[in-house]
């Protein structure tokens, strides 16, 4: 019964993120940051990450306030798994979109996931 209640749970917040973000027409890239490699030889750093551009996803607009002198803001995304390559997000990852024709990229500062058996949506908490 568990299996049955997760599987209904994933599709229906899969198929309420898509519709919502559709709906809304909030497009976003979601930049997976991995592991970087050093080659002491060469001197190298090489940073690996894996952007899932075009994906459209519901945000709220949380608050904007001042901060230091300079605009501070934050804002809510509700992301499913299959969305991002099923992998769990991270501090590190980033994402980007438009607010007030300018392209923001945001900086994670919590992560929210929902789960049962199976992860089903993650609600992330951004900075820009």
């Amino acid at each position: 019964m568990a299996g049955a209640l997760d599987s209904l749970f994933k599709n229906v917040a899969k198929s309420l993120v898509s519709e919502l973000g559709q709906a809304l027409d909030t497009q976003i890239t979601y930049t997976r940051h991995l592991n970087t490699s050093y080659d002491v030889t060469t001197g190298a750093l090489t940073q690996f990450e894996i952007p899932y551009e075009d994906i459209y996803v519901p945000i709220e607009f949380v608050v904007s306030e001042e901060e230091e002198g300079r605009e501070q803001r934050q804002a809510k995304l509700y992301i499913s798994p299959d969305l991002i390559g099923g992998s769990q997000p991270t501090m590190r990852d980033e994402i980007t979109f438009t607010y007030a024709d300018t392209t923001c990229t945001a900086q994670i500062t919590d992560i929210r996931t929902y789960r049962g058996g199976q992860e089903y949506l993650y609600i992330l908490l951004v900075r820009f």
